[in-house]
């Protein structure tokens, strides 16, 4: 019996049919298949579970395995938290309301001032999913994330509404990795035809007044400043930094044994993900 494993690192690569379509035929040549749900931003797990199981595998298929980092890590070495890395309120203490988002239940706690402090979102079987907390201006400041046991396993830190870190924990909470994100300027360019249904953003500006095509329709030109994010990540464990995201995905990958599986990377992905993978034969979906 074959292996696959996924490396999944966004919610819209578990949403893309070619994702589905990989899977369900690794299923119906019975391969044993772990999706890994690698996401540093680990609101989005819960979600990419939901997502997944949106997905209609043929009857009486073997079970598909799903993974976090917080499951490979929860037996890790970390360090205690110290307390200027989260903020921590006794919510016993404020008001509560109980609300429904969509079909999810979720509390919110309210301060004596009448500000919502955190709001904690639950899915089936009141199973805890997340927690998040607020400033006084309503903005998000931290999102804490639960296992199906209820098991804080991932703290996520925000600047304005922005997530800039994000903390992993081991089954004891204590801190194993943490992910910092870096916002990096980048040029971005849009060629507009003068019939064309979508408009350029607003903050681009016109650079070249017209370019003439074979079929001299006039193409409009602009550019303007995107902006990509990066992330690092460091190590409690053994110390070992990682200025790139995917040197720690490799490291990941070399920790599950894939020496004998089929590896598939988000097409979207597979460039800056493969360099650390050179002799490794790499799948896409």
């Amino acid at each position: 019996m074959g292996r696959a494993i996924f490396l999944a690192t966004t919610i819209q690569g578990i949403r893309k049919a070619t994702f589905r379509r990989q899977l369900i035929s690794l299923v119906n040549n019975d391969f044993q298949v772990v999706v890994m749900l690698a996401m540093t931003d680990f609101d989005e797990i819960w979600q990419a579970k939901r997502e997944f199981n949106k997905i209609d595998l043929p009857v009486d298929t073997p079970s598909v395995r799903l993974i976090s980092l917080a499951d490979i890590y929860a037996d890790h070495d970390g360090v205690s938290l110290k307390a200027d890395d989260f903020v921590d309120p006794d919510l016993s203490k404020l008001q509560e309301y109980d609300s429904h988002q969509g079909k999810m239940p979720v509390s919110r706690y309210i301060d004596k001032d009448g500000n919502i402090v955190a709001e904690t979102l639950f899915g089936e079987g009141a199973v805890r999913l997340h927690t998040l907390y607020f400033d006084n201006n309503s903005r998000i400041i931290q999102i804490n994330s639960y296992d199906d046991q209820d098991r804080l396993f991932g703290i996520g830190e925000y600047v304005n509404d922005t997530l800039d870190e994000s903390l992993l924990l081991n089954a004891k909470g204590q801190l194993v990795y943490r992910f910092t994100n870096y916002i990096k300027n980048q040029k971005v360019s849009y060629n507009v035809t003068a019939n064309s249904t979508i408009s350029a953003p607003q903050d681009l500006t016109e650079i070249q007044d017209t370019n003439t095509k074979s079929n001299d329709e006039a193409l409009k030109t602009y550019e303007g400043q995107g902006k990509e994010i990066f992330t690092k990540a460091i190590s409690y464990s053994d110390y070992h930094r990682y200025d790139d995201i995917n040197a720690f995905y490799h490291q990941v990958l070399l920790n599950m044994n894939i020496e004998d599986a089929r590896t598939y990377i988000d097409i979207d992905n597979i460039v800056d993900a493969s360099k650390y993978l050179p002799s490794k034969r790499i799948f896409n979906y």
